[in-house]
């Protein structure tokens, strides 16, 4: 019989990876929770129009990477290719505006996009990220890039770049993709199929092609900034003063646009010089996005926000080698299993950052000794008949070799939280 395995992009995380997720998730609750954040689940799947609508019928996100299927109901449903979309859908049913603004909200989980897998980068992936809707002006397009600054920070990743750029608001950009169209209508018959879709449909997106060639021809496009109304100087001015105050180093990237349709003004990410993601060098994007509730049926809206992918980050931690503090680890050596299992659980209540663990089988003493020394046990007890017959507990440190008996769990606890 043929062994079954998961399917092609997606993987399992599993035995010491796994820590780095649960590191990498605990740094960003630490982070949301002291900027004012509070969690929001969202369900997996959606109704397919949520994506449509919100993400835009012409991103290569609709047209060729949703998993879409229509469900019992005759309904078509999709798995969430992102997270914005979902979040403004609940702040629009759960009717959010009606609380203080800005709602700050942060999420995490899988998300499905039928991609080429490559490093960082599956068909079933892992993002966590931040909304803040309900408030206008740069202040809190300056919070979310702060806040995600902040988060990559605290997991001591090296070599990071904020690249930024506006898109303007509306009017701005319109004036603009008509100078755009003008520009790229001269290359209609030398770029990718993808760009001659995107020329008609949406120009901009042509400016976010990963094709070397496209990009060279693209090179002296005109500049969205050339086309900006007052309103749209005004922001853009006031976004690029604040970073400069606060210290925070950026890269003006005019070419950037961001691949979602529900963006306006300011756009950015963040990547890294690493060369184990190569292409894949983007880590945290996002951006202003103030039409995206009104699309979906609410009440105009202001709002910005990021999302960051895990399995990216997660390459980069482990390029970092990084050494996470782990509990210490003690192991009883028995040959009874019900009183080895009772002062197992004892001990796990009196210390709980101590990892405790025992031999389920009840090997011989030298397998189960060498058992505890694989798993690079600081501590062993040995809770023989002879040990438990004289009501003592012996405990080691494998580190030192010393022996030490107790008769009294009090005092054992004790002196095991003093050398932990």
């Amino acid at each position: 019989m043929n062994k079954i395995q998961a399917p092609r992009g997606t993987h399992d995380v599993i035995l010491e990876e796994s820590d780095l997720w649960q590191y990498l998730e605990q740094a960003g609750r630490e982070v949301f929770k002291s900027a004012g954040f509070k969690e929001i689940r969202t369900p997996i799947f959606e109704a397919t129009e949520l994506f449509s609508r919100a993400v835009g019928e012409d991103s290569d996100i609709v047209n060729k990477e949703m998993y879409t299927f229509t469900d019992r109901g005759d309904r078509s449903m999709t798995l969430r290719p992102e997270g914005t979309a979902g979040v403004a859908r609940s702040y629009i049913e759960h009717n959010l505006d009606r609380n203080q603004k800005p709602i700050k909200l942060w999420y995490q989980g899988p998300m499905f996009r039928y991609e080429r897998p490559q490093t960082g980068r599956y068909r079933q992936f892992h993002q966590i990220g931040a909304e803040a809707l309900g408030s206008d002006g740069p202040y809190i397009d300056l919070e979310m890039i702060n806040l995600g600054i902040k988060f990559l920070n605290s997991l001591g990743l090296k070599n990071l770049t904020l690249y930024i750029n506006s898109i303007g608001n509306k009017n701005s950009r319109a004036n603009y993709t008509s100078a755009l169209k003008d520009f790229l209508n001269q290359y209609s018959d030398q770029v990718c199929e993808d760009c001659k879709r995107r020329m008609t449909q949406n120009p901009l997106r042509c400016l976010d092609c990963k094709i070397p060639a496209d990009q060279e021809l693209y090179k002296n496009a005109p500049l969205i900034q050339d086309f900006f109304d007052e309103e749209s100087k005004s922001i853009w001015q006031e976004v690029l003063s604040g970073l400069e105050t606060l210290n925070i180093n950026f890269v003006v990237d005019t070419k950037l646009v961001r691949g979602l349709d529900y963006y306006n003004h300011c756009v950015f990410e963040i990547k890294t010089s690493s060369a184990k993601l190569a292409n894949q060098s983007t880590v945290l994007a996002g951006g202003r996005y103030d039409n995206l509730v009104s699309y979906l049926g609410g009440a105009p809206t202001p709002a910005c926000g990021w999302a960051c992918g895990q399995e990216r980050i997660i390459e980069l931690l482990k390029e970092n080698d990084l050494q996470l503090v782990k509990n210490s680890k003690l192991f009883i050596i028995s040959d009874d299993g019900i009183p080895a299992l009772r002062l197992a659980n004892q001990l796990r209540d009196l210390i709980p950052e101590l990892t405790v663990e025992l031999d389920y089988e009840l090997s011989k003493f030298k397998k189960q000794l060498e058992k505890a020394l694989k798993r690079n046990c600081d501590w062993i007890i040995f809770f023989m008949a002879d040990e438990r017959n004289s009501g003592t507990i012996k405990l080691k440190n494998t580190k030192t070799t010393q022996e030490q008996d107790f008769r009294d769990l009090s005092e054992l606890s004790d002196f095991i939280k003093k050398h932990l």
